[in-house]
């Protein structure tokens, strides 16, 4: 009867002081652990601000800016137009190609230009050497004539492609 009346009083003593001692205790562990995470947050956000600058300044020195590439390269595209005197003719649509084995992703952007032969070398060079949108892989130029004014130009297709 004693060790029944024990066993009773342990588990009332349980039940009604200890659980909910324990309930609060977990509870206090969990809230402090929020508590630092909101403490290192303001912290976080500097380290993240930072590293925002710097990938920013990468972009700037490599005449990226943006999100979307192929706006980019229309952009500068239209850019050097101005300043060289050739017109873009086409811009066509990028064609996306993902390996199955490696699973990287190449795409490809095709694009028509037309102008004096020495105005699109320098658009050729400054696309390959000066921007970094990737590799110029196939230039091909065209002398083509219009039948009702007789005159001829030259047009010139090029293939730039950016592996990701």
């Amino acid at each position: 009867m004693l060790i029944v009346g024990l066993l009773l009083l342990l588990f009332f003593a349980y039940r009604y002081g200890f659980a909910k001692t324990f309930a609060i205790s977990s509870e206090v562990s969990n809230l402090e652990g929020q508590k630092q995470a909101y403490q290192s947050a303001p912290a976080q956000l500097a380290t993240l601000a930072n590293k925002e600058k710097q990938l920013d300044n990468i972009l700037y020195k490599n005449n990226v800016e943006g999100n979307s590439l192929q706006n980019n390269i229309l952009k500068t595209l239209n850019t050097l137009s101005v300043d060289s005197g050739f017109k873009i003719i086409a811009f066509e649509e990028p064609h996306i190609f993902t390996d199955e084995a490696t699973q990287k992703t190449t795409t490809t952007y095709n694009f028509t230009l037309q102008g004096d032969y020495q105005s699109l070398l320098k658009v050729i060079y400054a696309l390959e050497q000066k921007y970094s949108f990737g590799n110029v892989v196939q230039v091909a130029f065209e002398k083509k004539k219009n039948f009702r004014t007789k005159a001829t130009y030259l047009q010139c297709n090029l293939l730039l492609q950016r592996l990701n």
